[in-house]
């Protein structure tokens, strides 16, 4: 399965959130870009991906600190459509 990362970057003394070449922010710290990163991961993610963001630590080393299944999908017969299932649960 492919992956779409959010990756969170620090520059020109701010933080952006990137995923796939598109920025987001600027931010004035590191954790309310991590928060906007996992919210677009999760409300605007590739319904065919998994999402996971990267947050770099205190050292600048990148982290996996969220990572979400790619939203379970089948064809509504009734409209042609396709929807959106709810999660399995464990």
């Amino acid at each position: 399965m492919k992956t779409c990362w959010f990756v969170v970057i620090q520059a020109n003394n701010a933080w952006w959130v990137d995923c796939e070449g598109r920025a987001y922010g600027p931010m004035s710290d590191r954790e309310e870009a991590a928060r906007l990163a996992r919210k677009i991961a999760e409300t605007y993610a590739d319904p065919g991906r998994r999402s996971d963001v990267w947050v770099p630590n205190d050292e600048g080393k990148h982290e996996l600190v969220w990572s979400g299944k790619a939203p379970q999908r089948e064809e509504n017969p009734d409209s042609g459509a396709w929807e959106t299932l709810p999660a399995p649960r464990s």
